[in-house]
């Protein structure tokens, strides 16, 4: 389906999983920070507390679509009811908040993939679906994507997920150096995908526009004896083109087929 910037992960079809965890009203704690927070009248001020989950969780709402899909200092201190200056006092500044916004998109892979019920015996379809479900949590808050798809978080569920997918990999018939190799290679398939999509998914509707009418209107009427391949290819290119989702499952098959290859190899190897 083509994408549009009221794509949800949901809308996905991930195979034996559903949706990831529905985002709920802002929790305030009763242990944390304490920040000014506004009420209705513009000179009366309550005192509340501000968790690091809490913040998380409103920030990961303003990344978005739902949300407005920019994540700035400032709007997140209006959505939380309270002085942007106290967010500093659980992050050091904007990088340090993408990261944990970031390791929480890992989580919720996670969880997608422990509800698809599939064994890690089953590589292809184990590998498959991992790289669905990374795709699929991040552009479900693009802006976030654009922001964090190329960051390292370097925590714990980041590593464990490292070491579970080479484990796979390796289990399915590849040497250890190989599978670590492969892993790389899925990931930075699937993040570039991630990437590409999540930048123009952040894009004002006119722009989306002018982008989508390229291939009908200029590339489609390319005259034959100039281009011949771009003209017997077009009526597919123009299918293909903004449908991003059919793109990354051709070439998530085609990598998969690969790695297929690479374990015959080995195992012929002895």
């Amino acid at each position: 389906m083509p994408l549009t910037v009221g794509w949800r992960y949901d809308q996905i079809n991930l195979t034996g999983a559903g949706p990831g965890p529905e985002r709920r009203g802002t929790a305030v704690a009763e242990q944390g920070t304490t920040a000014d927070t506004a009420t209705a009248g513009p000179a009366s001020r309550r005192r509340v507390t501000l968790t690091r989950e809490a913040i998380l969780e409103a920030a990961m709402h303003l990344c978005s679509p739902e949300g407005g899909g920019v994540l700035t200092f400032s709007r997140l201190g209006k959505e939380l009811g309270a002085d942007p200056t106290a967010v500093y006092r659980h992050f050091r500044d904007k990088d340090d908040l993408v990261l944990a916004l970031t390791e929480q998109l890992i989580d919720e892979a996670v969880l997608l993939m422990a509800d698809s019920g599939l064994s890690q015996d089953q590589w292809r379809e184990w590998c498959t679906m991992t790289a669905r479900t990374i795709r699929a949590v991040h552009l479900a808050r693009p802006a976030l994507a654009v922001l964090g798809a190329n960051r390292t978080t370097a925590g714990p569920t980041e590593t464990r997920s490292v070491e579970e997918i080479i484990a796979v990999l390796h289990r399915a018939g590849l040497p250890p150096v190989e599978a670590a190799e492969c892993y790389r290679m899925l990931l930075d398939l699937t993040l570039a995908f991630v990437q590409a999509t999540a930048s123009f998914l952040i894009l004002g509707p006119e722009v989306q526009a002018k982008d989508d009418a390229a291939w009908s209107v200029k590339y489609g009427l390319l005259p034959a004896d100039r281009y011949p391949m771009l003209h017997l290819g077009s009526a597919r290119l123009t299918e293909l083109f903004r449908n991003d989702e059919e793109v990354f499952e051709l070439v998530l098959e085609t990598f998969l087929d690969g790695v297929a290859v690479k374990i015959e190899r080995a195992a012929q190897a002895g």
